[in-house]
């Protein structure tokens, strides 16, 4: 079977893509043969890798997968107006670029975010004549609507139609939660024509140690609360300025942001205007370091904007912080991420703006109120049953080889 995958981001990006990049080895382990058209790398800090400099297009194979790659307009994730017109750049040199592989697929596998990739997936399937499975990790346009990023406009009401159009289209629909699958239907989408395949954890993750991260920053002794990922807009994380500044007379207890992104200078403006001395911003991290920095943590914290598409979601940062075994505090009214802890052993959420009742929590762990570490044992035990990322790699694979 040869089956190409269409997607703007891929390693050595950061963040989501990696769980399309596991699952393209592990079919390629399985006798698949696997192509990916994707961008030039620069997500999301906006920097080119040297290698990829001056490229129009760019060709390599990485553990057996066949990468192509094609200009897009570099952009930081701090300039989302930047970033959606690389959206169409891409559209178009990823058009272009697909003629120069002559493979025939027998299915195309279109991820999106961004809205263009189902298109193009689209698009190419009819050139082809293929099968198309469309794979939603996020909900466009209407998370950025509800988001605040997109004004709800005519522009935003063509697009959902279209993106609407283009799931009916499909020959299948892979979701990565069951909020979304249930969306679907909701559309007039048969729920035989979705298969909900989430994104797991890497084992890398559920083996990992501190790997002397304390040390290196000067935290030894201190009590870390970490939040790692995007500082973006769909996350509430004033919230945790808040709490940072209502606990600062503990000064051995520390905030730590790990990540970048739009809300980044807003947030150390916030730091700076409190005077703050327990909050840390260390930026963008390896991949291959995240795992250290979960488990030199006590406390992991996350916290979503309060909007319905946000019950439906489950981030992949969830599973990698339960694989870490800290306790996790989330913050959400309630939905899919949370009743995902509850299985797991039991969920520290809180409301998304409340800061007093973060602090709260903060401190019944600390103190021992709450047992963390043995929160922390039950969540790791369970994503390891359940949500290792090659379970779910064997069901990507099973419906590759059943449609």
């Amino acid at each position: 079977m040869n089956i190409l995958i269409i997607t703007q981001h891929f390693p050595p990006e950061r963040g989501a893509v990696r769980r399309l990049a596991e699952f393209a080895r592990y079919f390629v382990r399985h006798g698949i043969d696997v192509s990916v058209l994707t961008a030039i790398p620069n997500y999301p800090d906006g920097i080119v890798p040297e290698k990829y400099r001056g490229s129009l297009f760019y060709t390599e194979e990485i553990d057996g997968v066949k990468i192509y790659r094609s200009y897009v307009l570099p952009a930081s994730n701090r300039f989302p107006g930047k970033r959606m017109i690389g959206f169409i750049i891409f559209l178009v040199t990823a058009f272009i670029n697909s003629f120069r592989i002559k493979n025939k697929f027998d299915i195309i596998l279109a991820s999106s975010p961004p809205v263009t990739t189902p298109v193009l997936g689209w698009i190419l399937s009819k050139l082809r004549r293929t099968r198309l499975i469309i794979e939603i990790r996020d909900l466009q346009p209407e998370s950025s609507e509800e988001f605040g990023n997109l004004k709800p406009s005519l522009f935003t009401k063509a697009l959902k139609k279209l993106m609407h159009a283009l799931y009916r289209r499909a020959d299948h629909i892979v979701s990565v939660t069951e909020g979304i699958t249930e969306y679907l239907k909701t559309l007039g989408l048969p729920g035989s024509r979705i298969t909900t395949i989430k994104s797991g954890v890497d084992k890398e993750f559920l083996d990992a140690h501190s790997n002397g991260i304390r040390r290196k920053y000067g935290w030894e002794g201190k009590y870390i609360v970490l939040y790692s990922g995007t500082l973006g807009w769909a996350h509430s994380l004033e919230t945790i300025i808040e709490a940072a500044r209502q606990l600062v007379d503990q000064p051995d207890i520390v905030f730590v942001f790990a990540g970048d992104g739009q809300k980044r200078q807003a947030l150390e403006g916030m730091v700076r205007d409190y005077g703050l001395k327990n909050v840390y911003f260390i930026g963008l991290q390896p991949l291959e370091s995240i795992p250290y920095f979960l488990k030199a943590s006590d406390v992991l914290v996350h916290s979503m904007k309060d909007v319905p598409v946000t019950k439906g979601s489950l981030p992949t940062k969830l599973f990698e912080y339960m694989a870490s075994g800290k306790p996790i505090l989330y913050g959400s009214s309630g939905g899919e991420a949370v009743q995902e802890l509850e299985y797991a052993g039991g969920a520290l959420a809180f409301q998304t703006e409340d800061h007093t009742q973060l602090c709260d929590l903060i401190i019944k762990i600390k103190e021992g109120r709450i047992d963390g570490p043995g929160l922390g044992y039950k969540y790791h035990e369970y994503v390891k049953r359940n949500h290792q990322r090659e379970m779910w790699a064997e069901k990507y694979c099973q419906l590759l080889e059943h449609l």
